[in-house]
This record gives structure tokens, C-alpha cells and sequence, in this order.
């Protein structure tokens, strides 16, 4: 309890205290600034203690995780550099493996010649003779052939100013043999220096394409063109199976020839000597027998045709000559074409005659004005049919005038200019013209009638 008059104790320790410290203010030191840090440190509350104790080990914890994290990250990358290494040593282990099953899977086919080669160049071959090459290929890894081709191709290019050597006459299937496949292909020989291109054969399967190439063959040959009796022709046999003879001017005759051949270039057959002639219709060529009709425009005054062809297997000049007296004449078909009357007109104006026949009759039977008038009708355009030029054309400059109505007919004459003619017969798109008693066709795309 505290009296009246006297201060309470807590003023009297405060006025105690204020006065030591007055008393031994210079003996008392000032603390440091360490000193005031560690008085902060120590005096201060608690909580705050804790609190910066927990800090503390925070922060200590979280650097020994981060050297921990660092030695981990040291060691992964380490591993991962030791295993990206041996992955790339494994990875082209791989591709080595793959690369060499890939070139021993990438050829699917082997293509080879079967034909002998040294044999044929030991041979005597000769130009427009026919040669067979054979090849064969094995397919593998269930392939199959695409297509084929030569490299360069044998195709004539208008470009090419060198003519290609050899023309391909007939290219053979492939035909299975056991494990292989084989063909033949047929060449004729068109130059002395021969160069048979290389084949390619172009295959495929489920997985790949591949092709394959042989190579290229070089041979010799001769030329047979010194001959002046030489028809063009290299045979193994070669024969005359008919001869057909009829007038086609006052100057000169046509001739049909009929010819057979085995293992020939028949194609190439001409008469020497002869300007006008052409391969009539029905002519058949091929490596094995060959037959083709020949017409020629002759003079009269020629008795006998003779020339010579090339036998492979006597390897010589075979002589061949036919007698034109006996000849017998020509068919009627061939005839028609070359007679100068006209079948055509003929037919028509027999025609108008009948049907103007049958209205006269009718005209006398019924009494009728009707069939009189149809009748003077008819009697008046077959007189104009006669006496007048109806049927004429007009050719265009530069037109060739053909022995037969074919589009490959040997060309008879050729009219510069534009000519008005009168056509005696037509057929098929052509029409039959008779000049200077000369007969032939004329293409209907050579005149005014489109």
C-alpha cells in the first residue's frame, strides 16, 4: 500500500537507475557495432528467434539439396552422353546391318544374254539380215516385269542425224524355264558397223523397284548393194509363186508378182531396173515366211524379169528370172482399178435407165400425167448425166496422181498446178482420173470435194 506523499517503487528504481547511470556514464563503453548486432540478436523477442533459426536451416537445407541435385545432374549427364555414344555406335551398327541387307535385297532380278556373243562375231552377217538375241533373267523376292526397253532406245528420232543401225522386227514373251525367264528378240541389220543397244528391264514387288541393264552389243557386217541384179533381199530361201500380166497403156503393161521367202527381210524387196512399182494388197512379212505382192509398170517391150537375192545358207547370189510371155492376166478386182472405163458411172446410168423404164410403162398403163412428168423428168437429167461434165473435180496444187486407190500406191504422176478433170469411177475416198490415156487415183483430200 503506498502512503501519501511517498512515490511508487517503480519510480523510485527508474530515478535510482537514471542516476547510476549519470554517475558512470564515462566509465561505461559504448558497445560495437558486433555488440549491438548480437544485443539485437539475443534481446529480441522469441518468435523472431525461431523464426530466423528456421531460415537458417532452410537456407542449409536447400544448399546441400542443390549439391546434391549438382551431383546427380554431373552423373545423368555423364550417363547420358556414355549412352548417346554407345546408342550412336549401336545406331550405326544398325544402319550398317540395314545398308548391307539393303544391298543384298536391292537387285530383285539378274538379267543376263544367253546368246552367244563370240559366235555370232566369228560370223559372217550381212546388212538387211535378220538376227535373234536371246535373254534371260531370274526374279527374285517375289518380283515381277513392269516393262522393257533399250538403252538408247531404237526408236528413230528426226533429231538423230546418225540413222540407228538395227530395227527391232519382233520382241518375244517371257517365257518361264525352271528358275529363269527368257526371250528372244529379232534384229535387222541396217548398217556395216552394227550396235545393238543395251536392254533394261524394269521389275517390282510389294517392297521396291528395281531395274537392270545388259550390255551393249557390237558387231560387223557386210554390204550387198554392188550387185546391180540384187533385190534388196537376204533369205534363207526365196521363190516366185505367180506372175500376172495386163495392158495398162499404149507404152507399158503392169505386173503382179507374187513372191515367197523364209527367215527374210521381204520388205526390202524391189525390182531392179524398174521405177514404177509398189507392194499390192495381201502382203505378209515376218521373220519365218514372208509373201508379198509386187506391181510394177513395165515396158512392153520387156519379155523377162530378173534379179537376185542373197542366200544365208549358200552365202552367195541365187539368180531369178520369169518369163512374161506365158503370163496370165489379172484378177478382176485389180483389172477394175486399172481399166479406164468407168464402173461407177456405168452402174449409175444403168440404173437411171430402169427406173425411167418402169415410169414409162406405168406412164402407157395408167394413163397418168402424174408418171409422164416423172418420166420426161428422169429422160431429161440422164441426157444431162451423159452429155455434160458432172462429174468433175478440181485438184489442188502439188497433187499426186497414184497407180492404185492406196494410201501407200506408187505415185504415177504429180500435177503442180490446179487441174480441172473428170472422174471416171470412184472408189473407197479416191477417185480414178484418166490422163493423157494414162489411169490413176487421186486422194479426195487432193481436190475441191471435201
Amino acid at each position: 500500500m503506498i502512503m501519501q506523499g511517498q512515490k511508487p517503487p517503480i519510480l523510485l528504481y527508474l530515478a535510482k537507475k537514471n542516476t547510476y547511470i549519470r554517475q558512470n556514464r564515462k566509465r561505461i563503453k559504448k558497445p560495437c557495432f558486433f555488440q549491438n548486432l548480437f544485443l539485437a540478436q539475443f534481446m529480441c523477442p522469441p518468435y523472431k528467434i525461431f523464426s530466423i533459426l528456421f531460415f537458417l536451416l532452410f537456407v542449409s537445407f536447400m544448399e546441400t539439396l542443390y549439391a546434391q541435385d549438382d551431383t546427380i545432374d554431373s552423373i545423368t549427364n555423364a550417363t547420358f552422353f556414355s549412352n548417346d555414344d554407345e546408342g550412336e555406335a549401336q545406331e550405326q551398327n544398325i544402319s550398317n546391318k540395314i545398308q548391307d541387307t539393303d544391298e543384298i535385297e536391292s537387285k530383285i532380278l539378274h538379267l543376263e544374254i544367253l546368246s552367244n556373243i563370240d559366235e555370232l562375231n566369228n560370223q559372217t552377217l550381212y546388212v538387211g539380215q535378220y538376227i535373234t538375241i536371246q535373254y534371260r533373267l531370274m526374279l527374285l523376292n517375289d518380283a515381277r516385269i513392269v516393262y522393257t526397253e533399250f538403252n538408247p532406245s531404237l526408236e528413230q528420232n528426226p533429231k538423230d542425224k546418225k540413222p540407228q543401225s538395227v530395227a527391232l522386227i519382233h520382241e518375244g514373251e517371257w517365257q518361264k524355264t525352271g528358275e529363269y525367264y527368257q526371250s528372244s528378240f529379232t534384229f535387222k541389220i541396217l548398217d556395216t558397223n552394227v550396235l545393238i543397244p543395251s536392254l533394261v528391264v524394269h521389275v517390282q514387288n510389294n517392297v521396291m523397284q528395281d531395274s537392270m541393264q545388259t550390255d551393249s552389243i557390237a558387231l560387223n557386217a557386210q554390204s550387198l548393194v554392188a550387185n546391180p541384179q540384187y533385190c534388196g533381199v537376204v533369205a534363207n530361201n526365196l521363190k516366185i509363186v505367180d506372175t500376172t500380166l495386163e495392158n495398162y497403156d499404149e507404152n507399158t503393161n503392169m505386173i503382179l508378182i507374187e513372191v515367197e521367202a523364209m527367215n527374210s527381210n521381204l520388205e526390202d524387196f524391189r525390182l531392179p531396173n524398174i521405177k514404177d512399182q509398189e507392194f499390192g494388197q495381201g502382203a505378209k512379212f515376218g521373220s519365218d515366211i514372208a509373201r508379198v505382192n509386187v506391181l510394177a509398170r513395165i515396158p512392153k517391150s520387156l519379155t523377162t524379169i530378173e534379179f537376185s537375192y542373197f542366200d544365208i545358207n549358200k552365202r552367195d547370189f541365187i539368180p531369178i528370172t520369169t518369163n512374161l510371155v506365158n503370163a496370165t492376166s489379172f484378177d478382176d478386182e485389180v483389172k477394175e482399178d486399172l481399166n479406164p472405163k468407168s464402173s461407177f458411172l456405168r452402174i449409175a446410168n444403168i440404173a437411171i435407165l430402169v427406173v425411167l423404164a418402169f415410169f414409162l410403162l406405168m406412164t402407157i398403163i395408167k394413163r397418168s400425167y402424174f408418171y409422164a412428168i416423172i418420166s420426161c423428168c428422169l429422160a431429161g437429167f440422164l441426157i444431162y448425166k451423159i452429155f455434160s461434165n458432172t462429174y468433175s473435180i478440181k485438184t489442188l496444187p502439188n497433187t499426186r496422181v497414184l497407180i492404185l486407190p492406196t494410201h501407200n500406191s506408187t505415185e504415177l504422176l504429180l500435177l503442180p498446178n490446179a487441174t480441172k478433170l473428170e472422174a471416171i469411177d470412184k472408189k473407197n475416198d479416191y477417185y480414178k482420173v484418166n490422163i493423157d490415156s494414162k489411169v490413176g487415183w487421186i486422194s479426195r483430200q487432193d481436190t475441191n470435194k471435201k
